[in-house]
């Protein structure tokens, strides 16, 4: 209220030029706002008619401060071991130790109040986001690497297999490089311990495939697929086919960060078999409702794999055939097509081991590869090439 106008109110209705009622409809407030703002000036003078907090006296749903007390030492204990520290992260691990926490959006507002996160604007909700997730354990394996440094700065690469539907780290490897035999290994590993997935998901790296260099199949795809394990590349320049892999890196750096560094490939193996026990049986995950790896693992029934198995696929590529005539066929296998073929772009189709070259939707060469010879037997006629390709060449 302003106070030269309540002056001039109240000084109307102590000469009888207006009524109360007439005072409080100019100034669009009731009769006992009316009355107590005067009972204010007679007490307090003019600071008795200035603004006054709203705030109420006690706020009985306010967080108690034992529980405000628990959760900054709770972020503080999970920030020192290197694990999550936010509000959901701190909800999650109080409620599973038995303690009647608040909600995670409590938990946050203490956090903000006590000055340990600084508010930030409006995000988009969780709930919009749509995931995507296998229906069952062991339906999607998802294998990855990355780059960790040793306490003398040189490099190791961390492998991990993780299972899609639960989450679970189903096995880590600390490795010289990123390459088929320490792949292999880890492989191996996994599987001993929880049988053979349906399909093993990776990137295009050359440990893993070989269909972006060569463009045939490679050492490690042939073993996965002699088990009946079926394996699949991510499509390049698309991270969100492998995206929760990639996400899955970030709290492993940072608890590997909050201990002393590794000095050897075997002390940084121990840090790796210690960080997947708590990861899957102590870490609540927020991507799957707050329950631990482990426990999402165990349950339901696991996919199961082909019984058998499987048959190379059909594979196709454009190739260039090189000065010599020779055409890669894939696997370090090529073929001599002969030098009037020399720059021209032919088709390759692969069935395993059956082959048909095409030019330009023509059918010009067809074989079965001899595995025990890198160099096939042309069998072709020497001859002027097509017209078509003439015309190309000059």
């Amino acid at each position: 209220m302003d106070i030269r106008i309540a002056i001039a109110a109240f000084e109307a209705v102590d000469n009888g030029s207006a009524s109360v009622s007439h005072v409080c409809q100019q100034l669009g407030i009731s009769r006992d706002t009316f009355y107590r703002y005067r009972r204010r000036l007679e007490a307090e003078g003019f600071p008795g008619l200035l603004p006054r907090s709203t705030r109420p006296r006690s706020s009985p749903g306010q967080t108690p401060p034992e529980m405000v007390e628990l959760i900054v030492a709770k972020r503080a204990a999970l920030e020192k071991d290197g694990w999550d520290y936010g509000a959901r992260s701190i909800h999650s691990r109080l409620k599973r130790a038995g303690i009647d926490v608040p909600s995670a959006r409590t938990v946050h507002r203490v956090l903000v109040r006590v000055g340990l996160i600084e508010p930030q604007p409006a995000k988009r909700p969780r709930s919009s986001f749509k995931r995507f997730e296998h229906p069952a354990p062991n339906a999607c394996w998802q294998l990855d690497g990355t780059e960790w440094a040793l306490a003398d700065q040189s490099e190791a690469c961390i492998l991990r297999l993780t299972d899609d539907h639960a989450r679970m780290i189903l096995a880590s490897r600390a490795a010289p490089a990123e390459n088929t035999l320490e792949a292999w290994a880890l492989v191996e590993a996994a599987l001993a311990r929880h049988g053979r997935p349906v399909m093993l998901l990776s990137d295009g790296g050359s440990a893993f495939t070989s269909r972006r260099t060569t463009g045939g199949i490679s050492v490690f795809e042939q073993r996965l697929r002699a088990l009946g394990i079926n394996p699949v590349v991510s499509s390049p320049r698309h991270p969100q086919t492998c995206g929760k892999k990639e996400r899955d890196w970030q709290p492993l750096k940072r608890w590997l960060a909050a201990h002393p560094p590794a000095t050897t490939l075997a002390e940084l193996q121990g840090l790796l078999d210690a960080y997947d026990v708590m990861f899957n049986t102590d870490r609540p995950h927020q991507g799957i409702n707050g329950a631990t790896p482990a426990e999402r693992y165990a349950a339901s029934a696991k996919a199961v794999p082909a019984p058998g198995p499987l048959a190379p696929p059909v594979s196709h590529s454009e190739r260039q055939v090189r000065a010599s005539g020779r055409v890669d066929l894939g696997n370090r296998f090529s073929v001599c097509l002969g030098h009037e073929w020399t720059g021209a772009t032919v088709t390759v189709v692969r069935d395993d081991l059956d082959v048909a070259i095409l030019h330009e939707g023509q059918l010009i060469k067809r074989l079965t590869i001899d595995t025990s010879r890198k160099s096939q037997p042309s069998g072709l006629k020497r001859g002027r090439p097509p017209k078509a390709l003439v015309s190309e060449q000059s």
